[in-house]
């Protein structure tokens, strides 16, 4: 069963901030989402906040966090219901991966996927792409499902899910 964290007053008062920049200039047909770096840096802080990690001595890409022992750890989110996280060719490929879906107007956050990262690459991306592949939300819920929690990042004991 995934874990559903409360989103931070200030990430839900930023939500609620693009919410009413959107509607006053909707007749530009302008959206102002929150996506891309915005909602990866939301995620890493998150995670930082409710695992027992820290970030790296030396910024990598596809490695945001370092446990305890010193293992790498990527953090992808979405704020869309159908989204799987992202990945590009040719970046760092980290032991573990954390994958947040973001539900704004709730206030919440869920951990779709916790696990080690290598099976999400080997099952769910093809062996050689090019640009970004955003991995099928579904196949990565069934996998997360199938591994289960033996090799899931433990939340602090001090996490509190609502």
């Amino acid at each position: 069963m995934p874990t559903v964290l409360s989103l931070p007053q200030p990430v839900i008062d930023l939500w609620r901030s693009q919410q009413a920049l959107a509607k006053h200039y909707s007749h530009t047909g302008l959206k102002f989402t929150l996506d891309g770096r915005l909602v990866g840096d939301i995620a890493e802080a998150l995670a930082l906040e409710h695992f027992d990690l820290s970030l790296p001595a030396k910024r990598t890409k596809g490695v945001d966090a370092m446990t305890a022992s010193g293992d790498s750890v990527q953090v992808k989110a979405s704020g869309l219901k159908n989204a799987g996280p992202a990945f590009t060719p040719g970046t760092g490929i980290a032991r573990y991966l954390l994958f947040f879906y973001f539900d704004f107007p709730a206030g919440l956050a869920t951990i779709l996927y916790n696990g080690l990262e290598a099976p999400v690459r080997a099952q769910l991306l093809p062996k050689e792409w090019t640009g970004t592949r955003v991995v099928n939300l579904a196949a990565l819920r069934d996998l997360a499902h199938e591994l289960g929690d033996a090799n899931a990042l433990p939340l602090k004991k001090q996490t509190v899910i609502p």
